[in-house]
């Protein structure tokens, strides 16, 4: 009796699902362009909320008219039931988490459905952790998820023992930050952490406090993961987090970056503050700047600083006598900020700037980031020394890393206020770029550019996750 016929190979699709965050958006784009390439059969499809998805592509007839990218990746959104954006002012802070669960889930699960109609059946759905609701979407079509964990693994492995069992203790760490004499927190597989190498989200202990809503979406999270065991890819490298990738053996971690552009013109990028909003040529201006001699200042895209940090900036960078680019935003209590899209003998301030042109420039010596760890991976892969200022979330973990675990930078103390006074950030910028230590940081830093790139590289250990990852279940659609 003949064998019958196996069935052809069922065509992999991806669908890669994250909140409308720029912070977000980019890093999960520029992991679907690798996976893309790293399996070139691949269907590839992104989709953001509706307020984001229009602000990436703002000449479509609706917001909600799916597009596809230069590289060839279709963007289908979802709602969240806040299609215009969601402002916590305005709608309440309590209103997001439910709303948001319940539109996500109906809108999404229906563009899944289209998909299938169209025969392009996903069969792998990748999400970040301000959607925990994707994986119920993605087990009620049949679908494996997997998390792309945009932040640390440190990061990761803080919070998965936060929600089991060490809740308390790292409270009470966190809120002691005001007594050096408090115990820092042993967590299972990491080294001892003190109350400043500790994300912010584990300080919270009341449902009153402006940032609940975020403490709640990663309890959802890490529920989530408890039922639905994902795999999850980190955006990290070996050499940097080795303990970190191993610290929760109760998940399946893999690390797969540093996941930024390969280069200044990466396509996989999506700026929601576009390029036409810089009317100063910046890149000129820092062609007629010596080598390593530019002081480059940015606190991202979200992170509004105080009109008192603002001075304090000014009279720091002046202070330093080196030339400076610094993109500037509104103040947070609304008082004046510099003038964007000016210039000074010594200096040049900006509205907007490609960050990694600028850090990949000759010119730039040193960077003084808020330490998101999309800024602080893009400096890393780009060799530049960093001052860290962190504000919230992770930021103070990773300049735990940048500073006591790379060796890449220096982490500015703040004052009574949360204030980098300018004395202390001349004194920092000075230890990153003057000479003695500021060589032997320079030294790490070009030391840690060639492993994150040995890591991506062909063979390397993420390349080989990534690839790993990207053709995996590839056959019957499994």
């Amino acid at each position: 009796m003949e064998t019958p016929a196996r069935p052809p190979p069922q065509q992999m699709h991806f669908l890669f699902v994250t909140s409308p965050l720029q912070g977000h958006i980019n890093p999960v784009r520029r992991l679907a362009a690798r996976v893309m390439a790293a399996n070139p059969d691949a269907l590839v499809t992104f989709s953001t909320a509706v307020s984001g998805h229009c602000r990436m592509f703002p000449s479509l007839a609706r917001p909600d008219d799916e597009a596809v990218d230069a590289a060839g990746v279709l963007h289908v959104p979802f709602s969240d039931g806040f299609d215009d954006g969601f402002s916590s002012a305005a709608h309440g802070a309590g209103t997001y988490r439910a709303r948001a669960s319940s539109a996500g889930r109906a809108t999404l699960s229906a563009a899944v459905s289209r998909l299938a109609a169209r025969g392009r059946p996903v069969t792998r759905v990748v999400y970040t952790f301000l959607v925990p609701w994707v994986p119920d979407v993605a087990r009620a079509h049949g679908v494996p998820a997997a998390l792309f964990w945009i932040q640390p693994a440190a990061v990761l492995a803080v919070y998965y023992h936060y929600f089991h069992g060490h809740a308390a203790a790292l409270a009470a760490c966190a809120n002691g930050a005001a007594d050096p004499g408090a115990a820092a927190a042993c967590l299972p597989g990491l080294p001892p952490l003190e109350a400043g190498a500790l994300p912010s989200a584990v300080s919270i202990t009341s449902p009153e406090h402006r940032h609940y809503l975020l403490l709640d979406l990663l309890r959802d999270l890490f529920l989530s993961l408890d039922e639905h065991k994902p795999r999850v890819l980190v955006n990290t490298f070996d050499a940097l987090e080795p303990d970190a990738l191993r610290a929760v053996p109760q998940l399946e971690v893999a690390a797969v970056g540093p996941v930024v552009p390969d280069d200044a013109s990466s396509p996989s990028s999506a700026d929601l503050v576009h390029p036409q909003d810089a009317k100063v040529p910046y890149t000129e201006w820092l062609d007629t700047k010596p080598a390593r001699s530019v002081v480059y200042v940015s606190f991202g895209s979200v992170l509004s600083i105080s009109r008192r940090q603002e001075e304090e900036m000014r009279r720091g960078l002046e202070a330093t006598s080196r030339p400076y680019l610094w993109v500037a935003r509104t103040a947070a209590d609304g008082g004046a900020s510099p003038d964007p899209d000016s210039s000074s003998a010594q200096g040049l301030v900006v509205a907007w700037c490609d960050q990694v042109r600028v850090l990949s420039h000759p010119a730039v010596g040193c960077f003084v980031t808020h330490c998101g760890w999309n800024s602080a991976l893009e400096s890393v892969t780009r060799g530049v020394p960093m001052v860290a200022a962190p504000q919230w979330t992770d930021q103070p973990t990773v300049a735990w890393l940048v500073e006591a675990r790379a060796g890449a930078g220096v982490r500015a103390s703040v004052d009574g206020e949360g204030v980098v006074e300018h004395g202390e950030l001349r004194r920092c910028v000075e230890a990153v770029m003057g000479g003695g230590g500021g060589e032997a940081v320079r030294a790490r830093c070009d030391r840690w550019r060639e492993l994150a790139r040995e890591a991506v590289a062909p063979g390397g250990t993420s390349e080989r996750n990534l690839r790993a990852f990207a053709s995996a279940g590839a056959v019957d659609g499994a």
